[in-house]
């Protein structure tokens, strides 16, 4: 007898703390990535501020560029910061500020640009739809001025055609100016040889620029011996895009990033409101964080008594983990740059991946509390005696939901609802209530009858032998429905931004319409990922839902 008490002991003594080893893992190879510095390939999302006066000198084959703007340094914060010029601005304006340059360089059809303070009014002339115009301009936009983007406004003018107005809450629309910066010494090449054996911008300028013969690296300038015959206009220009290709530098730390979740009217429904918060805190300090939890855990709970709080630090901890890295724009940039090498838009124009993810879960969150509520209900209903007749009108129902396609559900409630949340709300709920009511149905009638009727000899009324009875033993049964349904939710919810809903499948459709894989990928990986991080949360609260009694311990 002593032998076999002591064994359980024995067997936790040699058991390991896999949670910790998977958290130090973790922390070890996000602090060996974060080493990584790389450059930023979409340089329609990640525009390059570099600006600078030319000089050429006389009789030599010498090319002058004095910085005036630009720094290498990844979200460095600018020294400066500027009202934005105010005036009007045509195509080709020497003296026309950052923003307006940036928004000529956005679209080739823009013909002028009228900034005021709280103002910029955009005019251009094709015929694109201007929700597409206007989407498309909004972030050239956030880029080159350093207002909150949540301050600012996009909206398509209702007086004048082909025209976009942005307006921010603040004072005035706001610019940046850096303290330029090449290199930290003066680095000088005499010919192109030298420079290819160099650093790593003097290799990459002449690999970029052929006409390039020698090359000299200062701080504030850069001073090139160009090929006889070189057009200078044409190297002028290329010599900045390559400035700005090399810019700007991006770590691959990611930071610890938090979300809030709270009710919000959506007329006429109740929605859950997700908003992304980055603390700025580098992630690897909450990994090893969670390295010193998951021992304490472990030799707090060593024979395996796990509650409940330690099953939420789990859940927490792991969805924190991956939610950070959806915020971690260069890494998502460096990962399909290595997947498309060619591609030239990357990351979404329209937005980060975290905004299109809390968009997503908004969806998801929303659809899931009718789905549970009315799923939960209608179950429980169809198996009381008084209300067993309506079973099979409540099953043809839930079965309609999935019988008839997603998107041919969107599609019917757009025209009926109109464009926006709501109806992509309706299709999720009404695609989803079938595993739920299917589950609740199969999990209270697989409750032995003696079981029920030896509650109701214990004097238990009706309703306590459903809340006490009934449900804890379903409660697995149960628990996979709603798994199963809200990550299939997850999936179908992308087919939301057909009709405006945001989420994860505007990437997805802006990629499939302009052909660009990058995009599809974009929205796909993280609704991937989504799935399995509900799917492992919803997986963890199961266990802890399930009657004790009901778990079988291996």
């Amino acid at each position: 007898m002593s032998e076999a008490k002591t064994m359980p002991a024995a067997d936790a003594g040699r058991r390991l703390p896999y949670g910790a080893l998977f958290w130090l893992l973790a922390t070890l190879l996000i602090f060996v990535v974060g080493q990584q510095t790389v450059t930023l390939h979409d340089q329609e999302k990640f525009i390059g501020d570099f600006d600078f006066s030319v000089e050429h000198v006389e009789g030599e084959n010498r090319l002058i560029l004095n910085l005036t703007a630009g720094t290498f340094a990844y979200g460095v914060t600018p020294e400066v910061i500027l009202p934005t010029p105010t005036g009007s601005f045509s195509r080709g304006d020497v003296d026309a500020p950052q923003v307006a340059d940036v928004l000529f360089d956005a679209l080739e059809s823009i013909t002028d640009i009228s900034i005021e303070a709280q103002t910029i009014t955009v005019v251009y002339d094709n015929d694109m739809e201007a929700e597409q115009i206007r989407s498309r301009l909004r972030r050239p936009v956030n880029n080159s001025v350093v207002n909150d983007r949540n301050t600012i406004t996009a909206e398509v003018s209702q007086s004048a055609e082909k025209t976009i107005l942005f307006s921010t809450s603040e004072d005035h629309f706001l610019y940046a100016q850096y303290q330029p910066a090449l290199v930290d010494s003066i680095e000088d090449y005499d010919s192109r040889a030298a420079a290819e054996a160099g650093s790593d911008l003097a290799r990459f300028i002449v690999g970029e620029a052929r006409a390039v013969q020698s090359l000299r690296l200062e701080p504030t300038r850069l001073v090139v011996g160009y090929a006889e015959g070189a057009a200078l206009e044409p190297l002028a220009r290329n010599l900045r895009e390559i400035l700005n290709d090399f810019h700007p530098r991006a770590s691959l730390a990611p930071k610890l990033w938090l979300l809030t979740i709270a009710p919000e009217i959506v007329p006429p429904m109740l929605a859950i409101a997700v908003e992304p918060l980055e603390t700025g805190l580098p992630l690897f300090l909450f990994t090893l964080l969670m390295v010193a939890v998951e021992g304490g855990i472990y030799f707090v709970a060593r024979e395996g008594k796990k509650n409940l709080l330690i099953h939420l630090v789990h859940i927490l901890s792991v969805f924190l983990l991956f939610w950070s890295i959806f915020g971690h724009e260069p890494l998502w940039d460096a990962i399909l740059h290595a997947i498309f090498p060619t591609s030239a838009p990357l990351v979404h124009p329209q937005g980060p991946v975290i905004d299109f993810s809390a968009q997503h879960l908004e969806l998801v969150f929303t659809s899931s509390i009718y789905i549970i509520s009315a799923g939960l209900f209608l179950g429980v209903m169809v198996t009381r005696e008084n209300f067993r007749e309506f079973l099979p009108l409540v099953n043809n129902l839930v079965n309609g939901g999935q019988t008839v396609p997603t998107l041919a559900i969107v599609a019917i409630m757009a025209p009926i609802i109109g464009l926006g949340f709501l109806p992509a709300l309706v299709a999720l709920i009404a695609y989803g209530l079938l595993p739920v009511v299917r589950n609740t149905i199969a999990g209270i009638e697989s409750v032995s009858v003696s079981i029920v009727d030896s509650a109701r000899g214990m004097g238990m009324t009706s309703q306590q032998i459903l809340l006490r009875t009934e449900m804890p033993i379903a409660s697995r049964i149960i628990m996979a429905g709603i798994r199963t349904s809200m990550v299939i939710n997850i999936g179908t919810a992308t087919l939301g931004a057909f009709v405006g809903s945001g989420g994860l499948g505007i990437p997805i459709a802006s990629g499939l319409s302009m052909t660009v894989d990058a995009f599809i990928l974009l929205g796909a990986i993280p609704a991937a990922l989504l799935a399995i991080l509900t799917d492992y949360v919803l997986g963890r609260l199961e266990v802890v839902l399930t009657p004790r009694g009901l778990l079988i311990e291996t």
